[in-house]
């Protein structure tokens, strides 16, 4: 593999490291490097790095753009506020615990579940995942790619876990669900995903909050649009909060 003229993968890997800050433990308890890039499929993370380089020319010559490009990136980084917050709500739903409380008993003795409402949730969190994941790779923002590769590379690494409950990693890192396997799937291990600090669930949360948060803030200073949440909070262009702003 080879990345701007670098071959050796150790290089790469202190290079990839170094830009995105991984392996510090700093965002969600994450900590992978380059070797994982063979678990995301189609050169996504190549994707990624390239809309890095991007950004940091795109960044560097802000003060050419026009008032129409000004305004498109606003809208981007917005609408990036506005996926992480639905991201966060899911999220948050997902860590409910009557969502994994027994709903009663079968002809066995064992417990049974609502398994369609646990369904519905892990569907809605995949749509709402994808949407941000999507949204927060097309935004010129190196802060926000950060938080973008570091939520994907670490799906990419609870990868068993999530194909296990019929959850898989699919095209450009898109989610993809298998509904029957999910409706069949353990509820402990579903659980055990989304529930309790250090879980799959409460690292995409964190770092869905932080996204949330460099998002609104790039967008209230990119333009002079913006009001104050009663949190005492930019909401850039008085962009949808939904739920987030109770946490921020």
């Amino acid at each position: 593999m080879a990345m701007n003229g670098i071959n050796n993968q150790s290089n790469i890997s202190s290079l990839y490291n170094s830009i995105f800050g991984i392996g510090s433990n700093n965002d969600g308890g994450t900590s992978y490097g380059i070797s994982d890039l063979a678990m995301i499929r189609n050169g996504s993370y190549g994707k990624l790095m390239k809309a890095y380089y991007a950004t940091e020319n795109t960044e560097k010559t802000d003060s050419s753009k026009t008032e129409t490009e000004v305004k498109a990136d606003q809208a981007k980084l917005v609408n990036v506020k506005s996926q992480a917050a639905s991201l966060n709500n899911s999220l948050e739903d997902l860590r409910s615990k009557s969502l994994y409380e027994p709903t009663g008993t079968d002809e066995k003795g064992k417990n049974t579940y609502d398994q369609d409402k646990i369904t519905k949730s892990i569907k809605d969190f995949a749509d709402k995942y994808n949407s941000f994941v999507k949204s927060s790779s097309e935004v010129d923002s190196t802060s926000v790619l950060k938080k973008t590769v570091n939520i994907v590379g670490f799906t990419s690494k609870n990868a068993a876990m999530l194909s296990k409950i019929g959850i898989t990693i699919g095209e450009n890192n898109q989610l993809t669900i298998n509904e029957e396997k999910l409706k069949n799937a353990n509820v402990h291990d579903v659980s055990s995903l989304f529930q309790g600090s250090g879980s799959y669930g409460d690292a995409v949360q964190n770092l869905a909050r932080q996204s949330y948060q460099l998002a609104n803030s790039q967008a209230y200073q990119s333009g002079s649009g913006s009001s104050y949440t009663y949190s005492g909070r930019y909401s850039a262009l008085g962009g949808a909060n939904g739920m987030l702003d109770r946490y921020l």
